[in-house]
């Protein structure tokens, strides 16, 4: 009893630390959504090394997910790789939403890292199963996606990755990351030199991020308007714009210094560019931003006739343009997508002839069972209907030895009526002798009475033919149809003969036979032994009953 009240104590315990820790990564799911630090700072709370299984999992994907949005950057995936691991095989459209996420974070991870090859196919393998949902993660994955090509130069493919994300960010009312979007598109415009549509987006960037307070993305959108209307020459910047933007510019950045460059020269203040130029050449940490800076001393000796200057710049920058283009063709992320979709067709094809073998399969054996079932249903028909069969001869031959019985117990009932009846005659010769014997005792005409009276008896058992066929229906019913089998086995003997021995058969001795027959004691002798030896001699199958009854 005690160990049962331990038990539910400890499933109570568990349960209950399972749902605490439930609530709180729920919480710091919700503090995610609005505030990043805040979340960080709630999950600082927990001790992770108490955490196993599921919470663990969660606990690294949440971690995780609030250093990305911080823009911290990680390049070590030990901690993302315990949500990976766990949610490998979801159960749950939960899990495998979380799973997705994860592998998000790992792609990401793979791109600090420089593996752009790794995180792409990471980012395709999200984008083919969350296609269906259209959610926010595919929109984060089409961002990422888009920013792949993008550095790759491959500006087409990136807009429409680009402009996906933008229309899955406003679905969704995300409207932090539709501003990013929407900045994301007006620079993929400006470099396919599409400056009308990049201005167009980059303005409407600025918008939002003025309406929504995202002062960060708002000065992004000034900085990238202002080299924007650098290149747009037939039209002036505004005022008012571009005393936003140089108030904007923070002079401690690449972006800073560049934008106060582009400022200048919008501005036609090409003397006091020096400076900036030089604290922005400090600044350069890439390619990127180092053809970016190129390009604007270019404009700027442009616009000051330095020709040689002009030439010198230019060809730094298409130097520096080359560098980049050679390096993004030792990685083509096309012919990555392609060879995944292709290997994935492959496992769509495979998975496709798998469920066509294992139907084929599934069918056979349903034929399989089909054709036993028949077989057994068919054998059990067979065995009901021998079974039926039986049960009917058996019954048939129920009845016909019912019949034969009944056939023989009327017949007992016959003979036993018979002999009756013969017992009845007996007497009654018994008695009419009696009375005779006593009316007549004592006189001279009782001998002669008597005599005349058994004369009689014995004239009618010889002559009669009546009482000849009661002896020998008696002989029949006593001795298994002795007469009748004894005429069917010869025919020919003659009547005399079938007499004597009815009157054998019976039961008379020969001196009675002799007194029936009107003969002497020893003809009949004689005449019967002539007959035992003819039957004995015979190939009759009853001689043996025949014979039996001589005796």
């Amino acid at each position: 009893m005690k160990g049962r009240y331990f038990f539910i104590l400890w499933f109570l315990l568990l349960v209950g630390c399972q749902t605490k820790h439930r609530a709180e990564f729920e919480q710091a799911e919700k503090l995610l959504a609005h505030n990043a630090d805040s979340a960080l700072q709630y999950l600082q709370q927990l001790n992770p090394s108490e955490l196993k299984g599921e919470d663990a999992a969660r606990y690294a994907l949440l971690y995780s997910e609030v250093l990305d949005k911080k823009k911290i950057r990680v390049t070590n995936d030990s901690l993302i790789s315990i949500a990976t691991h766990y949610y490998r095989h979801p159960q749950t459209e939960e899990e495998a939403l979380y799973l997705y996420r994860a592998l998000f974070q790992k792609g990401k991870i793979k791109l600090n890292l420089g593996d752009r090859f790794t995180a792409l196919r990471y980012f395709l393998r999200i984008e083919t199963e969350l296609k269906k949902t259209s959610s926010s993660p595919l929109g984060l994955v089409y961002t990422q996606l888009g920013t792949i090509y993008y550095d790759q130069m491959n500006y087409n493919r990136a807009l429409q990755y680009y402009q996906e994300a933008r229309l899955l960010f406003r679905k969704d009312a995300s409207l932090y990351e539709e501003t990013e979007a929407t900045l994301n598109v007006g620079a993929t415009y400006f470099r396919l030199k599409a400056i009308e549509r990049a201005i167009k987006y980059y303005s409407h960037a600025l918008y939002m991020a003025d309406e929504y307070h995202f002062p960060k993305l708002g000065s992004i959108a000034l900085s990238n308007l202002a080299a924007l209307y650098i290149r747009r020459k037939e039209e002036k910047i505004p005022e008012e714009l571009l005393r936003r933007i140089e108030k904007s510019a923070r002079q401690d950045t690449i972006n800073g210094y560049r934008t106060l460059l582009n400022v200048k020269i919008l501005k036609n203040e090409l003397d006091s560019i020096g400076p900036y130029w030089l604290r922005a050449e400090k600044q350069v940490h890439n390619v990127h931003d180092q053809a970016d800076l190129e390009y604007t001393a270019f404009r700027v000796a442009m616009e000051n006739d330095y020709n040689e200057k002009a030439i010198r710049h230019i060809h730094r920058f298409i130097f520096l343009n080359d560098s980049l283009t050679r390096a993004n063709m030792q990685f083509s992320a096309g012919m990555i997508e392609r060879a995944f979709f292709k290997e994935h067709a492959k496992l769509g094809d495979y998975r496709m002839h798998t469920q066509t073998v294992w139907g084929y399969v599934l069918m056979g054996v349903c034929l399989l069972i089909l054709f036993f079932t028949y077989l057994l249903f068919r054998h059990r028909i067979r065995t009901q209907r021998i079974r039926t069969e039986h049960y009917l001869y058996l019954a048939e031959e129920a009845k016909a030895q019912y019949n034969e019985l009944m056939q023989h117990m009327t017949s007992q009932k016959n003979q036993e009526a018979m002999l009756r009846g013969l017992v009845a005659k007996r007497f009654d010769v018994i008695d009419y002798l009696g009375k005779n014997f006593y009316e007549r005792e004592g006189t001279s005409s009782q001998q002669a009475s008597i005599f005349q009276q058994v004369k009689k008896i014995i004239t009618d058992f010889s002559e009669r033919d009546d009482i000849f066929q009661e002896l020998e229906k008696n002989v029949n019913i006593c001795h298994d149809n002795a007469m009748e089998k004894l005429r069917s086995d010869y025919p020919n003997m003659k009547a005399a003969d079938l007499r004597l021995l009815c009157y054998g058969f019976v039961g008379f001795s020969p001196q009675i036979i002799s007194l029936f027959m009107k003969d002497t004691v020893a003809n009949v002798y004689a005449r019967k032994s002539r007959l035992k030896s003819r039957i004995k001699a015979s190939d009759s199958p009853n001689k043996e009953l025949y014979l039996s009854l001589f005796n």
